[in-house]
């Protein structure tokens, strides 16, 4: 099966949610409730970043980012790896970007 746009490939079709996929969906929902949030998957969007990095294009302190980024990362939204003595994040999956376009767009549909 081929998965379209938006869609959810790793579930199918469901019926019904779970209350796992229900807390699941609502942590993240408040992981993005947060502009700096989005505005962070924004600068990851344009590929891997360490804290440094994104705190600079985003022009505020790298702890203030690093706390934004662990509720990012607790939510699934954002890997992270060591790179010696950095941090580098990336975001989870492609299609959350496609998520993040869908959410922006002026009218949904």
């Amino acid at each position: 099966m081929r998965c379209g746009r938006l869609t959810m490939c790793a579930y199918g079709v469901m019926k019904t949610l779970s209350d796992e996929h229900v807390d699941r969906i609502a942590n993240r929902a408040r992981a993005l409730g947060e502009p700096t949030r989005v505005r962070i998957l924004d600068v990851l969007a344009r590929g891997e970043q360490p804290v440094g990095h994104i705190a600079g294009a985003l022009s505020s302190q790298p702890s203030t980012v690093s706390k934004h980024l662990q509720v990012l990362f607790q939510a699934g939204l954002v890997q992270r790896r060591r790179a010696a003595s950095e941090v580098i994040y990336s975001i989870a999956s492609r299609t959350l970007l496609e998520w993040i376009r869908y959410l922006s767009a002026r009218k949904l549909g």
